[in-house]
C-alpha cells in the first residue's frame, strides 16, 4: 500500500504518447507534465460527476455578534497578521452608527450592519432612526 499523498496509475502507452504530443505542441495550456494534464482532466470529470464539489466562497462581510450597543462584523477582506479576516465593531448611538475600525459613520461596515434585519429590529424597538 502506498504511503503519502500520491498514487500511481497505469495508462495505455498510445494515450500517454498522444497527451505528451499535445502538451509539447500547446505550451499555452500551462501543462508542464502528463501528471498535470491528467490531474486537471480527472478533477474536471469528478466535478461533472459530482464526486467532488466546489467549496462555496465565503462572503466578504459576515455578522459575527450583536447586542443593543452594536454589532461585530467579520471582514474577510482585511488581514490580521497571517489570518484572513478581522473583527470590526460598529456601535449604535441614538442618531448614528459608528465604525471603530474606519472611525466613520459612513463605511461599508456601517452600511452592512444597518442592513441586517436583526439590527433594524433593535433600532426600531429603541425608536432610533439612523440614516444609512
Amino acid at each position: 500500500m502506498p504511503i503519502g499523498k500520491h498514487r500511481g496509475i497505469t495508462l495505455q502507452r498510445e494515450l500517454v504518447n498522444k497527451i505528451e504530443e499535445y502538451i509539447k505542441a500547446h505550451p499555452e495550456t500551462g501543462y508542464k507534465s502528463i501528471a498535470d494534464f491528467v490531474t486537471d482532466v480527472l478533477r474536471e470529470k469528478c466535478f461533472e460527476l459530482k464526486i467532488l464539489t466546489l467549496t462555496p466562497e465565503l462572503p466578504p462581510l459576515e455578522h459575527f455578534n450583536l447586542d443593543e450597543q452594536g454589532v461585530r462584523v467579520l471582514d474577510r477582506t482585511l488581514r490580521n497578521g497571517t489570518v484572513r479576516g478581522r473583527i470590526i465593531d460598529v456601535y449604535f448611538k441614538p442618531d448614528r452608527a459608528w465604525c471603530e475600525y474606519c472611525e466613520s459613520t459612513r463605511c461599508k461596515h456601517v452600511k452592512f450592519a444597518l442592513d441586517l434585519p436583526e439590527v433594524q429590529k433593535i433600532l426600531h424597538t429603541k425608536g432610533w432612526k439612523i440614516p444609512k
